[in-house]
């Protein structure tokens, strides 16, 4: 006993990009390609509606959800992942700097990253000498001066001042 195939067929009151679309999908699903085929029947229901042909469109839509249904393939991708609250600035304490590693897929954090806290201090650098820098600590708002560097002093250590005694 064969099963019988769950693609729509082509009528002869089909449009031709219709008809194109419908005979496209045939082929993707002969050819194994499920996915690709599903997407060629939600076309052939676009072409009938840019066609007015409303019904068929109507028809071809649900041809396409009956399909989608059959090849178990969700309604809507899930959504992403929980992101861990990252709390604002003052929450975290002045200087603090939050570091997300995000993984080679774009997923944040990274599944196997944790949240790494280090604190930081903004600061101005001022060039002293060929192999020295003078370095100014910028206080909330404060504007570094015209012949220096805006930058992050940064401790390596998570959780102590980058400056001693701060």
């Amino acid at each position: 006993m064969t099963v019988p195939s769950p693609m729509p067929t082509i009528e002869s009151t089909d449009s031709g990009d219709t008809r194109w679309a419908l005979q496209t999908a045939v082929t993707l699903w002969g050819q194994g390609e499920r996915r690709e085929a599903l997407q060629w029947v939600r076309r052939a229901a676009e072409a009938a509606a840019e066609a007015g042909q409303d019904d068929r469109a109507l028809v071809l839509a649900k041809a396409g959800a009956e399909l989608r249904a059959h090849l178990e393939i969700p309604r809507t991708l899930p959504p992403p992942p929980k992101t861990p609250e990252i709390p604002p600035p003052e929450a975290r304490g002045d200087g603090e700097l939050v570091v997300t590693v995000v993984s080679t897929d774009g997923t944040m954090p990274a599944p196997d990253a944790s949240l790494v806290s280090h604190r930081a201090v903004r600061v101005a650098v001022l060039a002293a000498g060929a192999n020295d820098v003078s370095v100014k600590i910028l206080n909330p708002g404060e504007v570094a001066p015209q012949n220096a560097t805006v930058a992050l002093l940064v401790a390596f250590e998570p959780g102590v001042s980058p400056v001693p005694g701060r």
